[in-house]
């Protein structure tokens, strides 16, 4: 390989360096002008924003608003305050209707909101209108309604919460009339945020009783992780209310990451790569688990034997790739890694797959296991080291079992690796196939429908012990 030439190398370090220095001045964006003097704000607030009800806080070591949301009535101040903390900070609204003024490392701003409305503001130096550090105050109507069953709706469409926060609260309100009994269903569904992953799903129902305009509240619990990414996002939605109508029906939760993302998230190498034949021309990848920092995914492919080589570029989000104009009966092997504006990452772990090859009855019995009464065929190869040639495995009939056989993969001939394939066409439509093996040598496992000639194929290297599994999508080839 190539020696990386030194200068890239030094200018890496040159922009380092001027990062660090120029920390306090950094913004999602570019250069800032900051305003001189606090606009906007209430004349003479209290220091530390003593009585004032509606606060938001920064954390002596933090980059995040917290609450990140804050839902208030009208004619009601909200007081932003930070003291002590390890960087500067400013309040500034998006529209540019308030500012608290040059950054500092300890501050106090209090500003009443007589309007009602949607209020968006950032920190100049930690975030944008539309990335890192930013906010949202809601000014809802002070107004009691009037008469009529009125209508339910989430009080802001747009929540921002830390994913250390621990939950997001979620205000539902009655308003416009509180005449009879009410209820609404409220529910969680993923988007880029992940349920289970990146919070914890919640369903249920809300009521008020007749005469009741009382805001009611659930929690959704957030994951945190130690994970590096950029911001990630869920929707909660109402639906079938009973007694009232439904106004505003959903919000976007936006989880803001407090690992250090911001100005860019670590890269990490996709997982769960599959290859799948999908004719005699052609294979599919899939995989799972982009890096939230990935802008496209580069797939490099080599035939057995070969080296590997860089077939395509796609663009992040896709997921897949089919991979065409490949000979028939042939088994290729892939890897894909992200691209970002950091760089590469890791490569996958490989994945093999084939293109469909001949149908044609089981093949010699002394070098495959014919399954199920010969609709299948399987075979293996072995290599003690990587790169050197595969070695036929010894195959052993179970007669009782007419679904499984076992290969041998030593000279010894012990018996070393189970085949098995089940009919699972009753369940999804599909043929099954189990594997285990116990082995660290290198392996490639091939099972071909000889009805259709589709094949599967599964790849182990050298030096690793592949765990046993069942692929209940293996062959879509029932009956």
């Amino acid at each position: 390989m190539p020696s990386r030439p030194i200068l890239p190398v030094l200018a890496l370090g040159f922009l380092l360096a001027v990062s660090a220095s120029a920390q306090h001045h950094h913004v999602m964006g570019g250069k800032v002008d900051y305003d001189p003097d606090p606009s906007g704000g209430d004349p003479n607030p209290p220091e530390g924003c003593q009585g004032v009800q509606a606060k938001i806080n920064i954390s002596s070591n933090g980059t995040i608003f917290s609450p990140a949301t804050i839902t208030v009535d009208a004619g009601q101040p909200v007081c932003w305050t930070w003291s002590g903390t390890s960087s500067t900070h400013n309040v500034k609204a998006d529209d540019g209707s308030f500012t608290s003024g040059p950054p500092g490392g300890r501050g106090n701003f209090q500003r009443t909101f007589d309007t009602p409305g949607t209020y968006s503001y950032h920190c100049q130096v930690h975030g944008s209108p539309t990335a890192g550090m930013r906010g949202t105050v809601v000014v809802r109507s002070s107004s009691s309604g009037g008469e009529g069953p009125g209508k339910l709706e989430i009080a802001s469409t747009a929540y921002t919460v830390s994913e250390g926060a621990g939950a997001l609260t979620v205000t539902v309100e009655r308003v416009d009339g509180s005449d009879g009994a009410a209820s609404v269903k409220f529910a969680t569904t993923a988007g880029t945020a992940k349920r289970g992953k990146d919070f914890n799903p919640r369903t249920g129902t809300l009521r008020w009783a007749n005469g009741d305009q009382t805001a009611k509240t659930f929690e959704v619990p957030i994951k945190n992780d130690t994970a590096r990414e950029q911001d990630e996002s869920f929707t909660v939605k109402l639906s079938k209310a009973t007694g009232a109508t439904i106004a505003t029906s959903s919000a976007v939760v936006t989880i803001q990451d407090d690992d250090g993302a911001g100005c860019g998230a670590a890269l990490t190498a996709p997982s769960k790569l599959r290859a799948l034949g999908q004719s005699d021309s052609e294979i599919r990848l899939t995989w799972a688990d982009e890096p939230a920092a990935a802008s496209a995914f580069r797939i490099e492919r080599r035939p057995e034997g070969g080296t590997f080589q860089e077939i395509a570029s796609v663009a992040a989000g896709a997921n897949r790739f089919t991979d065409s104009g490949l000979p028939g009966g042939t088994v290729f092997h892939y890897r894909v890694r992200a691209e970002g504006a950091e760089g590469l990452s890791a490569f996958s772990a490989l994945a093999a797959g084939a293109t469909d090859g001949p149908a044609t009855p089981c093949g010699d019995a002394r070098k495959a296991l014919c399954l199920q009464g010969g609709r299948f065929e399987a075979t293996v190869a072995w290599s003690p080291s990587e790169g050197e040639a595969g070695i036929e495995a010894k195959r052993v009939v179970l007669p009782e079992a007419p679904g499984s056989g076992l290969f041998s993969l030593s000279p010894e001939e012990d018996l070393q690796l189970l085949v098995n394939v089940r009919n699972g066409c009753a369940v999804n439509d599909h043929f099954w196939l189990d594997f285990a093996a116990v082995t660290d040598v290198e392996v490639t496992v091939k099972v071909r429908d000889t009805r259709t000639g589709r094949t599967w194929v599964y790849f182990n290297p050298a030096g690793q012990t592949p765990a046993a599994m069942r692929d209940v999508d293996a062959f879509a080839t029932c009956p």
